[in-house]
């Protein structure tokens, strides 16, 4: 008989930094949202390890990025008023630079057209989830947004997620999201869907 697993999601800590960006870096080497905007070349899970440990040097002292287990996954939950600090810090993607090709404009002009979709209401915000691919299929993804959207109900409000993976629509939609719009990104990028999951 198989025996409920508690799986512990904690708020990250400094010290966590490395263990979380490999995490985020080799589970998003298939996301069509990341391989559009930083590009395909090169060792991707390096790439995107680097450019995720850049990223939590300023999300990790927000409070936003959350871990299970023992470096198992990673979820980066942007409350409502964590958005307009996480925004500023998106701006600030100046080693995005060292990553790309094309000094970066292709990595603005997505994500600029990304959050002109993202609703102006107060919404938690799921910006990424990733599961280290030797733990999946324990329930650590489902944890993390559960985790997640257990604080936007404490908060009396909803939650707001894109991605760029078809086959994530419908995970999605088992926790209750709706996609409210999909489009095809700018210059013949990635269609990503916008999904939002209302309080009942």
């Amino acid at each position: 008989m198989l025996r409920d697993v508690v799986i512990e999601i904690s708020r990250a800590s400094p010290d966590r930094l490395k263990p979380l960006a490999s995490v985020l870096g080799r589970s998003f080497v298939i996301e069509p949202m990341m391989l559009w905007s930083l590009g395909d070349q090169g060792d991707l899970a390096e790439r995107f390890t680097s450019h995720f440990a850049r990223a939590l040097e300023d999300l990790i002292p927000a409070g936003i990025v959350w871990e299970a287990g023992i470096a198992e996954g990673a979820a980066i939950w942007v409350s409502p008023d964590a958005r307009e600090a996480w925004q500023e810090m998106q701006t600030d993607d100046v080693w995005v630079e060292e990553l790309t090709l094309d000094a970066g404009h292709r990595y603005a002009s997505f994500w600029e057209w990304v959050e002109s979709k993202i609703p102006d209401e107060p919404l938690w915000h799921l910006d990424s989830v990733a599961v280290d691919p030797e733990a999946r299929g324990r329930g650590i993804g489902a944890a993390l947004i559960e985790h997640g959207l257990g604080m936007a109900r404490a908060d009396g409000v909803g939650a707001q997620l894109e991605t760029g993976n078809p086959r994530n629509v419908p995970y999605y939609e088992r926790f209750g999201f709706r996609v409210v719009a999909d489009a095809e990104s700018p210059d013949h990028g990635p269609r990503i869907w916008f999904m939002r999951r209302d309080q009942p």
